[in-house]
């Protein structure tokens, strides 16, 4: 026993001695250094973001622009980098270098107004605005007489609102820009601007950009005085550019008038002149067509001067130029789609697509903001009786595609073997190594008993243990590694679910794939415009047309616009010339400001 005693410990002395041994190497080991790290850090899974941002910070070190501290951001400087801290440390370096760069924008802007660009801050500056408006329209149906008879105005300018935000219902106008052609003038009305300096989250703004309380604007209900006139007058035509057409409407009715004669919308014009633009927004246009018209070279965006935020906390000079710009790009683009339209061939001559664009188009921009507005009237009680008839049929139908289609246990079976090949591979070459596994483990532990038996051991430990080990191994089921015993990923056919679909239609029925023609490089897809077009011509699909059709009717119609009622008990849409992937007109329901909004109105009762 005395023996036995004296080998644990000197053991035990052993393993202490290593351990501190091993403690004494790690805390004499040098620290990483932030080059390791970088190199560490680089070599790991970034998204192309998280790229930019690492490259950022480590270039900034490497140049003195940042010190371990920043790196770490604020961390133990004596723990490893980590790369959420480089990247974090790389994204603070993207946002200050963005901000600068846009206040090197914000400067240049300022610098080269030009003098065709009046910004109005003086109420008694509007008539001469006024003035000005009238010579234009004098002008033009003096040396545009009939030029846009076509679209049933005399005259036409091109117009914006800038807003407190994008929201059709609750924000407000803070200015109004318009473009006089004939005379090349622009003019601003700034009379919502609000110094926001100071605020927290308004940090960006600077001297040179922020709109400060002691900065001159006109009164709202002056320039209102001043320009709805004008601006309700529908023999004189106004352009609106890039799908704002129906949010400037809206304003204007929230001002307490109603803008008439808006009978051009430069996006709904381009969704006319061609329908596979990469981007409608005015500045992409402007920059791929812009040569044809005069506009030359990069054009600023509303990011590039003011990120994503509404433009009321900025000054009324940079505000201004901006909309300026925006309304003559917008006037440029207007001139060119209508020439383009008047001179596109058709098989009865020219200019057919200009017809039909005065004819529709024109017309939809003050006919959807008032159905937006006035909303619709719903039989509630005949929408129920729908629901009622159509569930049943729905059901119906949905039985009629597992009767159709045979789709039993077999079928299941079948659609996942297709389904799930990968998974069932990877399970079989899982098996197969618990099986080989066993095997050596029984293998083994076979050896091990009939060793001691035949050396007559059978009274030791090791050997009861051994037999053990052999009865466990041997009584586990394993099943065998194949196909036939590989577990079911999907036990149930769901008529919802899109691989289902896609096995149902394109292994199961061999209908062939079209996908491509749809959606450029997408293959076997279930999406609803591909199946209406299989349903139109595969008889062999008439079951899943009915369910379809049975499904849009209930959810899209039926069981879907009682609960998209606004307070006043009426469906409100919005209206979109365009709006579908095919061209299509389209509507959405209205999508308000969060819930929580209403908290910044609650008072403590």
């Amino acid at each position: 026993m005395i023996d036995v005693k004296l080998t644990l410990n000197a053991r035990e002395d052993s393993a202490t001695s290593a351990v501190k041994a091993a403690a004494e190497r790690k805390k004499s080991a040098a620290p990483e250094t932030p080059e390791e790290a970088f190199v560490r850090i680089g070599a790991m899974s970034l998204t192309d973001k998280e790229r930019s941002a690492f490259e950022a910070a480590r270039d900034a070190f490497r140049n003195g622009r940042i010190g371990n501290d920043q790196l770490r951001g604020g961390g133990n400087t004596t723990d490893r980098l980590s790369k959420a801290s480089v990247v974090g440390a790389g994204m603070r370096i993207l946002a200050e270098r963005k901000e600068a760069e846009r206040g090197a924008r914000i400067a240049e802007v300022l610098r080269s107004k030009p003098a065709n660009y009046h910004i109005l801050t003086r109420d008694s500056e509007l008539p001469t605005l006024v003035d000005r408006l009238r010579l234009e329209c004098l002008r033009q149906m003096t040396e545009w007489r009939g030029r846009y008879d076509i679209l049933g105005v005399q005259t036409m300018t091109a117009g914006d609102f800038e807003g407190t935000g994008v929201d059709t219902y609750i924000d407000l106008s803070i200015g109004f820009s318009v473009w006089l052609p004939l005379l090349n003038e622009g003019y601003y009305l700034p009379y919502g601007h609000v110094d926001m300096r100071g605020v927290v989250g308004f940090e960006f703004l600077t001297d040179d950009s922020a709109f400060k309380a002691s900065d001159p604007q006109l009164t709202r209900s002056k320039v209102i005085a001043a320009i709805s006139p004008y601006l309700s007058r529908p023999e004189h035509g106004k352009t609106f550019h890039m799908g704002s057409a129906r949010y400037d409407l809206h304003v204007a009715i929230k001002d307490g008038y109603e803008v008439r004669g808006c009978v051009w919308d430069t996006l709904d014009a381009m969704n006319t002149l061609n329908e596979h633009e990469e981007s409608y927004g005015l500045k992409p246009l402007i920059a791929k067509y812009g040569r044809h018209f005069g506009i030359a070279g990069d054009v600023l965006t509303f990011e590039d001067l003011f990120g994503n935020r509404s433009p009321a906390p900025f000054n009324t000079e940079l505000v201004g130029i901006y909309a300026i710009n925006d309304v003559k790009y917008g006037w440029k683009l207007f001139e060119w789609q209508y020439e383009q339209m008047a001179a596109a061939p058709s098989a009865e001559g020219r200019g057919k697509l200009l017809e039909c664009y005065a004819l529709i188009d024109s017309k939809l921009p003050e006919t959807d903001v008032f159905l937006a507005r006035c909303g619709f009237e719903i039989d509630r009680d005949g929408l129920a009786r729908l629901e009622a008839e159509f569930k049943p049929k729905l059901e119906a139908a949905r039985a009629a595609v597992f009767e159709s289609y045979q789709i039993n246990a077999a079928f299941v079976r079948k659609m996942d073997r297709t389904l799930h090949a990968k998974k069932v591979a990877d399970w079989i070459a899982a098996q197969q190594r618990k099986i080989t596994k066993r095997d050596e483990a029984l293998t083994k532990w076979r050896a091990q008993v009939a060793a001691d038996e035949a050396a007559g051991k059978t009274q030791l430990k090791r050997y009861t243990d051994a037999v053990e080990r052999v009865k466990a191994l041997e009584a586990e089921a394993l099943a065998p590694a194949d196909e036939e015993h590989a577990p079911l990923f999907t036990e149930e056919f769901s008529i919802t679910n899109g691989n289902h679909l896609a096995y149902l239609i394109y292994d199961y029925l061999g209908i062939r794939d079209r996908t491509g023609q749809f959606k450029r490089g997408k293959v076997r897809s279930t999406a609803a415009d591909v199946l209406d077009a299989y349903y139109e011509e595969e008889e062999a699909l008439k079951p899943l047309a009915t369910v379809a059709a049975y499904e849009k009717l209930l959810n899209t119609y039926v069981t879907k616009i009682p609960n998209a009622l606004e307070g006043d008990g009426r469906l409100h849409s919005e209206f979109k010339a365009g709006g579908t992937a095919t061209g299509r007109y389209s509507s959405a329901g209205y999508s308000g400001r969060p819930i929580d909004i209403l908290r910044e109105f609650e008072t403590e009762g």
